[in-house]
């Protein structure tokens, strides 16, 4: 079972408007991001997609913010994540694996009131692909974010429950974003020398490590 990543806001926030969501697919669409810009072609940009402990560290070293964000991967298609920043902890599950699309799913608990709380699942759907080719390499990709709330839940309270989380995602995205766009950088200007500066990371995950070697510094037969 997926662990729970409880968000516990206040009511009053209700009383400032905000864009009201879209119901598409029996799917409430709480915030949708696209032109995400990250400077890379699509094998490093994929390669930090899977391995999700790799690019928490990296993120974390050149953005500070994400400092207190932490990933680990207990199975290929589970994702545990802990932001120490805005006290999340919570697992995600990667539903599916298209080419230039992933499919995650989350359980959200929004806390109405002390005692009054709602848990359904949140499914993020990044579609993504490769924009611009080297040397001046640029991917580009879109973020969704969805509520599937329970069929006997009222509509106003899922909207209700969508208007509290957005928020919270526009701050992720956000430093996810910052971190993204610098450890492209990085991954495409100077490869061996932030292998380097990795090595000596102690966060970093060493076999995510190995892996980034052997497929992008490693010699060629």
């Amino acid at each position: 079972m997926i662990r729970r990543l409880v968000v516990q806001v206040a009511i009053v926030l209700l009383a400032f408007p905000s864009p009201p969501p879209v119901f598409a697919d029996q799917r409430l669409l709480i915030r949708e991001v696209p032109g995400l810009q990250c400077r890379a072609t699509q094998p490093p940009y994929e390669f930090l997609l899977s391995h999700p402990g790799f690019a928490a560290a990296l993120f974390g070293r050149l953005y500070p913010p994400l400092e207190g964000y932490s990933v680990t991967q207990p199975t290929p298609r589970l994702i545990r994540f802990i932001d120490r920043r805005w006290g999340l902890d919570g697992e995600a599950e990667l539903l599916a694996i298209q080419p230039g699309k992933r499919i995650y799913r989350t359980e959200i608990g929004v806390a109405f009131t002390e005692t009054w709380q709602l848990s359904a699942p949140m499914e993020i759907v990044l579609e993504y692909r490769q924009a611009r080719a080297e040397p001046n390499p640029l991917m580009v990709s879109r973020l969704a974010f969805y509520l599937l709330p329970p069929p006997t839940l009222p509509d106003v309270l899922a909207q209700a429950a969508a208007q509290l989380l957005v928020p919270l995602i526009n701050r992720q995205v956000e430093a996810i974003t910052e971190g993204s766009r610098r450890g492209c950088d990085r991954l495409t200007n100077d490869p061996g020398g932030l292998y380097d500066e990795m090595a000596t990371w102690p966060e970093m995950p060493k076999p995510d490590l190995i892996s980034y070697y052997h497929l992008f510094l490693a010699p060629r037969p």
